[in-house]
């Protein structure tokens, strides 16, 4: 029984994956389920026996795959340190994860567009603003006790760290000869930070 069980999950897991890599390499509509299934060396019953339809596979290649890869870049936010060292560390994390790891680049991409104008994501679109709106609380409670320019507020400065985020990631998926996220991460951190804090942290 544990051995089924673990076959289970594998499968499973397998599933994500290639549902992952399917859906960022061929966009929601084009991709097919035999497509994922023969991507993760799986029969479409095994497909089946997890997950109900496509909408169902790519919601859940989206939250579970984002977790877990997401997971390590914003524990930067957690910690001891001041509160603008602990944003640089997840600038940083998160400018270096977007071009080096696979996972959280792919999952970020196609959260980025999959639940547009697709009737059958919309949970998930709803789910991804849910996520922003907690991801925003936790930047203004840290803001806050962060020393900030004059005139400017905890909460605009977290809208200016998502919509920079979010918008250096859309431009580099767009055009990655641009530049290189990893290599700048530190630089576009401190651009990010220089717009709205007194003293951006000296590099460690």
């Amino acid at each position: 029984m544990r051995r089924t069980a673990e076959e289970a999950a594998a499968t499973r897991r397998a599933l994500l994956v290639a549902a992952l890599a399917e859906f960022a390499e061929l966009g929601y509509a084009a991709a097919t389920l035999a497509g994922i299934a023969a991507r993760a060396g799986v029969t479409r019953g095994a497909l089946y026996h997890h997950f109900t339809d496509k909408a169902a596979l790519c919601l859940a290649a989206i939250s579970e795959l984002w977790a877990e890869a997401a997971t390590p870049v914003w524990n930067k936010l957690e910690g001891p340190e001041p509160p603008l060292r602990r944003l640089t560390d997840f600038l940083v994390a998160f400018f270096t994860a977007l071009e080096e790891d696979a996972t959280f680049r792919e999952v970020f991409a196609l959260s980025m567009r999959s639940a547009e104008g697709v009737a059958e994501l919309e949970r998930g679109l709803r789910d991804k603003q849910a996520v922003m709106e907690s991801w925003r609380r936790q930047m203004v409670r840290l803001l806050t006790e962060a020393e900030l320019r004059p005139g400017v507020t905890a909460d605009t400065a977290a809208l200016a760290i998502i919509n920079a985020v979010n918008g250096t990631a859309a431009t580099w998926l767009a055009c990655p000869a641009l530049f290189s996220p990893a290599r700048q991460a530190r630089s576009l951190a401190d651009a990010v930070l220089h717009g709205f804090a007194q003293s951006p942290p000296a590099a460690p």
